[in-house]
């Protein structure tokens, strides 16, 4: 191989990069299909099947990915790619798939250790995904704008306007060490790229703090399902609170964060004291499939677009619209006697 071909080869490393990581995807590989198939699962749209869109099967390497998702540009070479981000969660998926294989599925003791690596992959699932990208978008984009508007301001502004401009908020902002435009524009432009790794650091040791951790299990088939955006935090008590509260954060002690780890397993996080085991055995006590649906009701519902199964089989319970409860806050709708 010579040098031209070496260097094609390293620009074309890495190019691919999954925002679900593959290797947590391969957990839902049917196990019914031939042994001279390539392993693949079922992907179904967050709404379920249709006649025109029925389940598909397809590889994980071929699912959720975009390129160049995670590359850094640095400063200093608009054509280099720093692959640091992209190696870090490959690390971390690595660290979790050995987790999940050695402890999680043979219902073995999690240390601290083993804990940590499951936060871990648990909060860069959480903001490694498209949808995270463009929350972050929409909320810096009105603060860039803003900047950008005040830059333009200060071009005609007298002199008197800006010596009054510098006394003010803003003055005292910059002089505290506050965040540049450039660096607004830096994350609305690559939002992951500047905001993940932090994210990630940040969020870990609150997750850690939280009271009560269970890996919920069955042997019931399809099982658990997942999603093209699996981490979801659920309150159930948050549409009894103004709409400007209801957001699910880890204030409020209902505040519930579930991801399937496989079609046997799922992480249960809760602030409340359960008095549950590590490892809960969920078909012992949901005898009619009530507990299972409800949970992959949740994941499914909070999906962006796909949800994925480990058999062509997908329930319509899943996709269902739930109903606000009768407490709801806000007035009764005309219909249904619910919150609006």
């Amino acid at each position: 191989m010579n040098r031209h071909e070496r260097r094609k080869q390293k620009t074309l490393a890495h190019k691919a990069q999954h925002y679900i990581a593959q290797g947590y995807t391969r957990a839902w590989c049917d196990p019914s299909r031939a042994s001279r198939e390539e392993p693949f699962v079922w992907v179904f749209d967050r709404d379920g099947p249709t006649a025109e869109t029925s389940g598909k099967r397809n590889a994980p390497v071929n699912l959720f990915k975009e390129p160049e998702m995670y590359t850094i540009t640095p400063a200093n070479d608009p054509q280099g790619r720093d692959l640091s981000l992209e190696h870090a969660l490959s690390k971390i998926e690595s660290d979790f798939c050995t987790v999940r294989r050695d402890f999680i599925e043979p219902k073995c003791p999690l240390g601290e250790r083993e804990r940590a690596v499951l936060l871990a992959f648990v909060t860069s699932s959480q903001f490694r995904t498209p949808g995270y990208r463009e929350h972050m978008r929409t909320q810096w984009q009105p603060v860039l704008d803003s900047g950008r508007q005040l830059e333009e301001w200060m071009r005609t502004a007298t002199p008197e306007q800006k010596v009054h401009m510098a006394r003010g908020s803003l003055g005292s902002s910059v002089r505290k060490g506050g965040i540049t435009i450039d660096q607004v524009q830096a994350i609305v432009d690559k939002p992951l790229q500047t905001t993940l790794a932090s994210h990630v650091h940040a969020l870990v040791p609150l997750l850690q703090k939280m009271t009560h951790m269970t890996i919920l299990c069955t042997t019931r088939t399809p099982g658990f399902i997942t999603s093209d955006d699996p981490v979801v935090w659920f309150d159930p008590e948050s549409p009894k609170r103004q709409p400007m509260f209801q957001g699910p954060a880890l204030m409020y002690e209902t505040t519930e964060i579930t991801l399937p780890i496989s079609p046997t397993r799922m992480m249960f996080l809760s602030r409340q004291d359960l008095n549950w085991p590590e490892y809960l055995d969920l078909d012992a006590r949901d005898l009619n499939d009530r507990a299972l649906n409800d949970l992959n009701h949740r994941t499914c519902r909070y999906a962006r677009e796909k949800v994925v199964v480990s058999r062509n089989e997908f329930r319509p319970i899943w996709a269902e619209d739930g109903e606000p409860p009768a407490d709801a806050w806000g007035p009764p709708d005309a219909d249904q006697g619910n919150a609006a």
